[in-house]
């Protein structure tokens, strides 16, 4: 394989983003991998102040548990408005990201059912690799709980633990 040394995350609160980002800390545990969790904003995004405040909570306790894991300054955090497939597709040719790990469907609302185009476009466009992870809630064992023995950053339901 070749050598991981950085990995994209994009994530948006949904499960399957945050399980995604705890594909990509295991990952950069094992090949000693930067991370950058990237969260696009879309300018057209309808959600309510109070939908954003649990978002926002969801994922800043996955990020804070994913950086307290690789115990280092390893994981940075962007956040950026935008269309997100161009914006991950650029961001991911511009800084030459070794993988691209992302979820395969987004939060429930207005953007749902484009969330999943995305994960697509992404695979079909990005230079490099794209791991896609399911939403955990089907009740399949992560990548981390199987070769670290650690639980997840999010539960099934996406909540923080």
């Amino acid at each position: 394989m070749a050598m991981l040394k950085s990995i994209l995350v994009p994530i948006d609160g949904s499960p399957g983003s945050l399980a995604a980002l705890d594909h990509a800390v295991s990952l950069a545990v094992d090949y000693d991998a930067a991370i950058d969790v990237l969260h696009v904003v879309h300018p057209e995004d309808a959600t309510s102040p109070d939908a954003w405040e649990e978002v926002g909570r969801a994922m800043n306790g996955a990020i804070d548990r994913a950086q307290a894991a690789l115990d280092d300054q390893r994981l940075t955090r962007r956040v950026v408005t935008g269309e997100p497939l161009p914006t991950i597709v650029d961001l991911a040719q511009r800084d030459h990201y070794d993988l691209i790990v992302m979820g395969t469907h987004g939060r429930v609302g207005r953007l749902h059912s484009l969330l999943g185009s995305v994960a697509e476009g992404v695979v079909r466009n990005a230079p490099c690799p794209v791991l896609t992870v399911r939403d955990p809630s089907g009740g399949y064992q992560s990548f981390a709980e199987r070769r670290h023995h650690r639980p997840s950053v999010a539960d099934a339901e996406g909540e923080v633990h």
